[in-house]
Protein backbone atom coordinates (compact mmCIF):
# COMPACT_ATOMS: atom_id res chain seq x y z
CA UNK A 1 0.00 0.00 0.00
CA UNK A 2 2.71 2.52 0.72
CA UNK A 3 4.75 1.87 -2.39
CA UNK A 4 1.21 2.32 -4.13
CA UNK A 5 0.62 5.29 -2.71
CA UNK A 6 4.85 6.69 -3.17
CA UNK A 7 4.41 5.58 -7.20
CA UNK A 8 0.73 7.55 -7.38
CA UNK A 9 2.72 10.53 -5.86
CA UNK A 10 5.46 10.54 -8.27
CA UNK A 11 2.91 9.92 -10.95
CA UNK A 12 1.19 13.00 -10.12
CA UNK A 13 4.13 15.22 -9.92
CA UNK A 14 5.29 13.92 -13.63
CA UNK A 15 1.48 14.74 -14.95
CA UNK A 16 1.67 18.25 -13.58
CA UNK A 17 5.16 18.80 -15.02
CA UNK A 18 3.99 17.45 -18.55
CA UNK A 19 1.68 20.58 -19.89
CA UNK A 20 4.13 23.18 -18.86
CA UNK A 21 6.54 20.77 -20.69
CA UNK A 22 4.36 21.00 -23.70
CA UNK A 23 3.03 24.55 -23.23
CA UNK A 24 7.10 26.23 -22.50
CA UNK A 25 9.21 24.48 -24.39
CA UNK A 26 11.64 27.31 -25.29
CA UNK A 27 11.48 28.38 -21.17
CA UNK A 28 14.62 27.24 -18.98
CA UNK A 29 14.08 25.23 -16.62
CA UNK A 30 15.15 24.38 -12.64
CA UNK A 31 16.81 21.24 -12.07
CA UNK A 32 15.21 19.54 -8.01
CA UNK A 33 17.72 17.85 -6.41
CA UNK A 34 17.54 14.12 -5.61
CA UNK A 35 17.36 15.43 -2.12
CA UNK A 36 13.78 16.31 -2.52
CA UNK A 37 13.16 13.02 -3.05
CA UNK A 38 15.22 11.06 -0.74
CA UNK A 39 14.99 13.77 2.37
CA UNK A 40 12.38 16.43 2.23
CA UNK A 41 9.25 14.87 1.23
CA UNK A 42 9.69 11.66 3.70
CA UNK A 43 9.94 14.20 6.18
CA UNK A 44 6.42 15.98 5.17
CA UNK A 45 4.49 12.87 4.26
CA UNK A 46 6.46 10.75 7.84
CA UNK A 47 6.90 7.60 4.86
CA UNK A 48 9.64 6.54 3.40
CA UNK A 49 9.78 6.94 -0.36
CA UNK A 50 11.99 5.17 -2.72
CA UNK A 51 14.78 7.16 -4.82
CA UNK A 52 13.48 8.75 -7.82
CA UNK A 53 15.86 10.25 -9.94
CA UNK A 54 16.10 14.50 -10.31
CA UNK A 55 13.61 15.74 -12.25
CA UNK A 56 14.07 18.75 -14.28
CA UNK A 57 10.69 21.64 -13.79
CA UNK A 58 10.09 24.36 -16.44
CA UNK A 59 9.46 27.27 -15.12
CA UNK A 60 8.91 30.94 -16.20
CA UNK A 61 11.22 33.76 -17.18
CA UNK A 62 10.18 35.95 -14.13
CA UNK A 63 10.73 32.69 -12.32
CA UNK A 64 13.85 31.75 -13.14
CA UNK A 65 15.40 35.79 -12.99
CA UNK A 66 13.89 35.68 -9.49
CA UNK A 67 15.71 32.69 -8.44
CA UNK A 68 19.33 33.36 -10.32
CA UNK A 69 18.83 36.38 -8.99
CA UNK A 70 21.31 37.56 -6.11
CA UNK A 71 20.55 37.84 -2.24
CA UNK A 72 19.06 41.22 -1.68
CA UNK A 73 21.00 43.03 1.37
CA UNK A 74 19.80 43.34 5.17
CA UNK A 75 19.04 46.58 6.10
CA UNK A 76 18.52 47.73 9.89
CA UNK A 77 16.41 50.30 11.13
CA UNK A 78 17.81 52.95 13.74
CA UNK A 79 15.17 53.45 16.23
CA UNK A 80 16.68 55.49 19.61
CA UNK A 81 16.85 53.33 22.80
CA UNK A 82 15.91 55.41 24.84
CA UNK A 83 12.40 56.45 25.59
CA UNK A 84 10.71 59.57 23.39
CA UNK A 85 10.89 62.10 26.54
CA UNK A 86 11.15 65.77 26.66
CA UNK A 87 12.27 66.48 30.58
CA UNK A 88 10.49 68.27 33.28
CA UNK A 89 10.75 70.06 36.30
CA UNK A 90 12.35 66.97 38.02
CA UNK A 91 15.65 67.05 35.92
CA UNK A 92 15.03 70.83 34.52
CA UNK A 93 15.05 74.21 35.66
CA UNK A 94 15.23 75.72 31.93
CA UNK A 95 15.24 75.12 28.19
CA UNK A 96 17.08 77.13 25.44
CA UNK A 97 15.41 76.52 22.47
CA UNK A 98 16.25 77.17 18.54
CA UNK A 99 13.83 78.53 16.40
CA UNK A 100 13.83 77.14 13.47
CA UNK A 101 13.85 73.53 12.76
CA UNK A 102 13.25 73.02 16.13
CA UNK A 103 10.19 75.20 17.16
CA UNK A 104 9.24 76.11 13.96
CA UNK A 105 9.11 74.09 10.65
CA UNK A 106 10.25 76.93 9.09
CA UNK A 107 13.79 75.56 7.37
CA UNK A 108 12.24 75.22 3.97
CA UNK A 109 12.10 78.84 3.90
CA UNK A 110 15.36 79.38 3.66
CA UNK A 111 16.43 76.74 1.42
CA UNK A 112 18.81 78.48 -0.83
CA UNK A 113 17.99 82.18 0.17
CA UNK A 114 21.73 82.90 0.07
CA UNK A 115 22.06 81.27 -3.77
CA UNK A 116 19.11 83.13 -4.98
CA UNK A 117 20.42 86.57 -3.33
CA UNK A 118 23.51 86.07 -5.33
CA UNK A 119 21.70 85.14 -8.96
CA UNK A 120 19.75 88.22 -8.73
CA UNK A 121 23.31 90.03 -8.85
CA UNK A 122 24.42 87.82 -11.70
CA UNK A 123 26.80 85.75 -9.49
CA UNK A 124 26.42 81.50 -9.47
CA UNK A 125 27.77 80.22 -6.48
CA UNK A 126 29.57 76.98 -5.77
CA UNK A 127 27.39 74.04 -4.66
CA UNK A 128 27.30 73.67 -0.74
CA UNK A 129 27.62 77.33 -0.14
CA UNK A 130 24.25 78.01 1.43
CA UNK A 131 24.97 75.05 3.82
CA UNK A 132 28.36 77.70 4.56
CA UNK A 133 25.81 80.39 5.23
CA UNK A 134 23.31 78.75 7.54
CA UNK A 135 26.15 78.02 9.81
CA UNK A 136 27.08 82.23 10.15
CA UNK A 137 24.76 84.73 11.97
CA UNK A 138 22.78 86.29 9.79
CA UNK A 139 25.17 90.01 9.33
CA UNK A 140 28.43 87.37 9.25
CA UNK A 141 26.85 85.54 6.30
CA UNK A 142 26.07 89.18 4.85
CA UNK A 143 29.64 90.40 5.85
CA UNK A 144 31.03 86.83 3.82
CA UNK A 145 28.86 87.90 0.58
CA UNK A 146 29.90 91.03 0.41
CA UNK A 147 33.70 89.75 0.59
CA UNK A 148 33.49 87.25 -1.30
CA UNK A 149 31.99 88.41 -3.98
CA UNK A 150 33.22 92.45 -4.05
CA UNK A 151 29.24 93.20 -3.80
CA UNK A 152 28.85 97.15 -4.05
CA UNK A 153 26.17 96.79 -1.06
CA UNK A 154 26.61 97.49 2.66
CA UNK A 155 26.29 94.03 4.43
CA UNK A 156 23.25 95.68 5.98
CA UNK A 157 21.59 96.12 2.50
CA UNK A 158 22.90 92.42 1.01
CA UNK A 159 20.41 91.44 4.42
CA UNK A 160 17.32 93.24 3.37
CA UNK A 161 17.62 92.26 0.30
CA UNK A 162 18.29 88.44 1.03
CA UNK A 163 15.31 88.39 3.93
CA UNK A 164 12.44 90.20 1.53
CA UNK A 165 11.31 86.98 -0.02
CA UNK A 166 11.38 85.35 3.61
CA UNK A 167 9.54 88.44 5.52
CA UNK A 168 6.18 86.76 4.16
CA UNK A 169 6.51 83.42 5.25
CA UNK A 170 6.96 84.69 8.92
CA UNK A 171 4.62 86.83 8.85
CA UNK A 172 1.85 84.94 7.23
CA UNK A 173 2.67 81.41 6.14
CA UNK A 174 5.19 79.26 8.59
CA UNK A 175 3.73 77.14 11.63
CA UNK A 176 5.20 75.67 14.62
CA UNK A 177 6.36 71.77 14.21
CA UNK A 178 3.18 69.34 15.25
CA UNK A 179 3.33 69.09 19.11
CA UNK A 180 5.00 72.33 20.13
CA UNK A 181 1.95 74.29 22.01
CA UNK A 182 1.40 71.46 23.77
CA UNK A 183 5.16 70.92 25.16
CA UNK A 184 5.65 74.59 25.80
CA UNK A 185 2.27 74.65 27.39
CA UNK A 186 3.47 71.69 30.01
CA UNK A 187 6.32 72.81 30.56
CA UNK A 188 5.14 76.34 31.49
CA UNK A 189 2.36 74.95 33.71
CA UNK A 190 5.86 72.97 35.83
CA UNK A 191 7.61 76.24 35.94
CA UNK A 192 10.17 75.48 33.75
CA UNK A 193 11.81 78.62 32.30
CA UNK A 194 12.58 79.29 28.61
CA UNK A 195 14.13 81.17 26.25
CA UNK A 196 14.75 81.40 22.01
CA UNK A 197 18.01 81.40 21.07
CA UNK A 198 18.58 81.55 17.09
CA UNK A 199 20.50 82.70 14.25
CA UNK A 200 17.47 83.97 12.59
CA UNK A 201 16.36 88.05 12.65
CA UNK A 202 14.87 89.27 15.92
CA UNK A 203 12.31 90.85 14.07
CA UNK A 204 10.93 87.47 12.01
CA UNK A 205 11.47 85.57 15.38
CA UNK A 206 8.70 87.77 16.95
CA UNK A 207 6.76 87.93 14.04
CA UNK A 208 6.20 83.95 13.80
CA UNK A 209 6.09 83.38 18.13
CA UNK A 210 3.43 86.15 18.64
CA UNK A 211 1.46 85.21 15.14
CA UNK A 212 1.43 81.45 16.40
CA UNK A 213 0.72 81.97 19.90
CA UNK A 214 4.00 81.02 21.36
CA UNK A 215 5.62 84.42 22.24
CA UNK A 216 4.36 84.19 25.61
CA UNK A 217 6.07 81.15 26.63
CA UNK A 218 9.11 82.33 26.45
CA UNK A 219 11.06 84.64 28.92
CA UNK A 220 13.16 86.47 26.10
CA UNK A 221 14.95 85.87 22.46
CA UNK A 222 18.52 86.18 21.83
CA UNK A 223 19.46 86.25 18.38
CA UNK A 224 22.76 85.39 16.78
CA UNK A 225 23.46 88.93 15.59
CA UNK A 226 22.45 90.24 19.11
CA UNK A 227 25.58 88.43 20.87
CA UNK A 228 27.76 88.88 17.92
CA UNK A 229 28.85 85.26 17.05
CA UNK A 230 27.28 82.10 15.37
CA UNK A 231 26.60 79.14 16.99
CA UNK A 232 29.88 77.73 16.05
CA UNK A 233 30.79 79.12 19.91
CA UNK A 234 28.55 79.15 22.79
CA UNK A 235 28.36 82.93 23.49
CA UNK A 236 24.48 82.63 22.74
CA UNK A 237 24.27 79.87 24.67
CA UNK A 238 26.44 81.10 27.59
CA UNK A 239 24.49 84.17 27.08
CA UNK A 240 21.19 82.94 27.73
CA UNK A 241 22.49 80.75 30.93
CA UNK A 242 23.50 83.88 32.34
CA UNK A 243 19.96 85.77 31.82
CA UNK A 244 17.80 82.39 32.92
CA UNK A 245 19.82 82.70 35.96
CA UNK A 246 20.01 78.68 36.35
CA UNK A 247 22.73 76.10 36.59
CA UNK A 248 24.21 74.62 33.49
CA UNK A 249 23.56 71.27 34.46
CA UNK A 250 20.01 71.59 34.74
CA UNK A 251 19.59 74.26 31.68
CA UNK A 252 18.52 72.15 28.59
CA UNK A 253 19.41 73.03 24.87
CA UNK A 254 17.19 72.16 22.30
CA UNK A 255 18.34 72.03 18.64
CA UNK A 256 17.87 70.06 15.59
CA UNK A 257 21.31 70.78 14.08
CA UNK A 258 24.20 68.99 14.51
CA UNK A 259 27.24 71.86 14.48
CA UNK A 260 24.79 73.66 17.01
CA UNK A 261 23.77 70.26 19.15
CA UNK A 262 27.80 69.44 19.02
CA UNK A 263 28.91 73.66 20.22
CA UNK A 264 26.05 73.03 23.19
CA UNK A 265 27.50 69.41 23.87
CA UNK A 266 31.19 70.34 24.43
CA UNK A 267 30.13 73.46 26.56
CA UNK A 268 28.88 71.20 28.84
CA UNK A 269 24.62 71.78 28.50
CA UNK A 270 22.65 68.68 27.98
CA UNK A 271 21.23 68.31 24.96
CA UNK A 272 17.51 67.65 23.50
CA UNK A 273 18.15 66.59 19.70
CA UNK A 274 15.10 67.40 17.37
CA UNK A 275 14.79 65.63 14.82
CA UNK A 276 14.06 67.28 11.06
CA UNK A 277 13.95 65.93 7.82
CA UNK A 278 16.51 68.91 7.02
CA UNK A 279 19.42 67.50 8.71
CA UNK A 280 17.92 63.47 8.25
CA UNK A 281 21.17 62.58 7.28
CA UNK A 282 22.87 63.45 10.46
CA UNK A 283 20.80 61.47 12.39
CA UNK A 284 23.24 59.19 14.11
CA UNK A 285 25.28 61.67 15.15
CA UNK A 286 22.71 63.80 16.86
CA UNK A 287 21.40 60.47 18.36
CA UNK A 288 24.98 60.07 20.25
CA UNK A 289 25.44 63.57 21.14
CA UNK A 290 21.85 64.25 22.82
CA UNK A 291 20.88 63.98 26.33
CA UNK A 292 17.08 63.15 24.82
CA UNK A 293 16.65 62.22 21.42
CA UNK A 294 13.17 63.44 20.06
CA UNK A 295 12.09 62.35 16.58
CA UNK A 296 8.90 63.35 16.77
CA UNK A 297 7.36 66.12 19.14
CA UNK A 298 3.86 64.24 18.64
CA UNK A 299 5.80 60.75 20.30
CA UNK A 300 6.86 62.80 23.43
CA UNK A 301 5.85 60.96 27.12
CA UNK A 302 3.99 63.41 29.14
Amino acid sequence: MKRTCQWLLIFALLSYCAPFAAAQKRLPSVRVPRKVGTEILPKLFRVPLVKVPAVRMPVGPQISALLAAPAVPSFTVQTPWRPVVFPGKKDIDAVIFDLDGTLLDSLWAWENSGVNFLRTQGINPPEGFNDQLAQLSLMDGAKLVKEKYNLPQSPEEILRLTLAPIRERYFHTIMPKPGVPELLRRLKEQGVKMCVATASDKELTVAALKRTGLLPYFDFILTCDEVGAGKRTPVIYEAALKKLGTQKKRTLVAEDALYALTTAHQAGFPTAGIFDMHSAKDQPAVQKLSTYYIPSYTAVQP
